[in-house]
């Protein structure tokens, strides 16, 4: 079904515009044809593609009270506290048809206070499983359908227009996930964090030591860092399965612990030979991830943090990446191959110029968040895309284009022409 944009007069708006989720929903939604406003305590600043208000969500003004009486969607990409909060002082401002979003990460309490309090509005709840700043491609997306009605329909196909996964599920089987998702992982990294803190061993001397398992434990902990500790107390503090989550893995850390002090051999090797079993058949697959992941992590090898790298340090680490990129390319031509059969046994045309404005635009994007240079993701997929191409062509037949034939304007930021 094709996605149909709200009147003009109608429109979206996504509270917390300035954090990640927001942010992230802001232009996604946007994106997808809606018009949207953006609110945040933050000071304004310029967007693409959606409009951007600096305002209080809890004390309203005038101008912000008339914006909420006309919109059709409202996200409130907020903290469960400020939510609460702003919740009595929103819902006089709002029309009977508006769909009415929260992104929490637990929803137990929210749950219960829909139950409790009858809303004449569609109420959801959203929860995108990881901060905004990855891109939409391929990130699941939990749906919990409080009160649906036909807008949250709507929604849902917008999201997936952009490449998401949604996953439906009620308020309680969320929560029970989440403690398993992100308690257990949480609570596991927190805890090696704390260990190797106290540890007394300088932490340079552990980077210049460390494998890439231990590397990878330091860089999830690093991440976590960068959020604020609010994030991590709600997942641990406010999720009612959590507590349960946690003793289940402290009882393993207590059962391995046993092994080893009991001199256990025949006990461990049972239970690793359990944990092998389970794991099959994606164990194969995410052995080969984990190498992948670990290469990437070598490449901030010994030397990498001091002062002292030379140039053979550095050019190490260049053929490293270099070698990632050659293989991250024969993956994406394997994977064209299949979409060449699959394009012949359905007659779909090679050329997909919409499907090409999105992989540059996208691309670009997520370049510009990195730095990279915006000619330069040009140059390299005009390459890559026309070179799939024409391995569609091999297969698929007819008569071929280049995409200077039919997305011109895709590529005019670059000498490709």
């Amino acid at each position: 079904m094709t996605t149909v944009p709200y009147p003009s007069e109608r429109h979206a708006i996504i509270v917390g515009a300035a954090g990640s989720i927001g942010r992230m929903l802001c232009e996604q939604l946007s994106a997808s044809g809606l018009h949207v406003l953006g609110v945040d305590l933050a000071t304004s600043q310029a967007a693409q593609g959606y409009d951007v208000m600096q305002g209080d969500i809890c004390a309203p003004s005038p101008l912000l009270c008339q914006r909420l009486a006309t919109a059709h969607l409202l996200v409130l990409a907020l903290s469960e506290k400020v939510l609460l909060q702003a919740l009595p002082v929103l819902l006089p401002h709002l029309a009977l048809d508006c769909l009415l979003v929260e992104t929490l990460s637990i929803k137990n309490t929210f749950a219960t206070l829909i139950r409790d309090v009858s809303l004449p509005q569609a109420v959801a709840g959203l929860n995108p499983m990881f901060s905004g700043d990855l891109p939409p491609e391929g990130r699941p997306v939990v749906v919990v359908p409080y009160q649906p009605d036909a807008a949250l329909d709507d929604l849902c196909e917008r999201l997936e227009s952009r490449g998401m996964r949604l996953f439906t599920l009620t308020a309680q089987q969320h929560d029970h996930a989440m403690a398993l998702l992100q308690t257990v992982g949480h609570s596991m990294v927190l805890a090696f964090g704390h260990t190797v803190a106290a540890s007394g061993v300088p932490l340079a001397q552990l980077i210049e030591l460390g494998p890439p398992p231990f590397k990878v434990m330091l860089c999830l902990l690093a991440r976590m860092m960068t959020n604020h500790p609010d994030v991590y107390w709600e997942i641990q503090a406010g999720n009612p399965a959590s507590a349960t989550a946690r003793e289940n893995a402290f009882a393993q850390l207590q059962r391995l612990d046993i092994h080893a002090r009991n001199d256990a051999h025949v006990e461990f090797l049972a239970a690793m030979a359990s944990l092998r079993n389970h794991l099959e058949p994606a164990q194969p697959q995410l052995a080969a991830s984990c190498r992948q992941l670990f290469e990437v992590i070598q490449a901030y090898a010994p030397g990498t943090m001091g002062e002292g790298a030379g140039l053979s340090s550095h050019r190490d680490r260049i053929d490293r990446i270099d070698d990632q990129l050659i293989d991250l390319i024969a993956q994406r031509l394997n994977i064209i191959r299949e979409v060449a059969d699959s394009k012949k046994g359905s007659s779909t045309a090679v050329m997909q110029p919409e499907r090409v404005r999105q992989v540059v635009s996208r691309c670009t994007e997520r370049g510009r968040t990195l730095n990279v240079p915006a000619e330069l993701i040009e140059q390299l997929y005009h390459a890559i895309i026309e070179q799939s191409c024409q391995i569609e062509y091999d297969v698929v037949g007819g008569p071929r284009q280049t995409l200077l034939d039919v997305t011109p304007e895709v590529f005019s930021q670059t000498g490709v022409r």
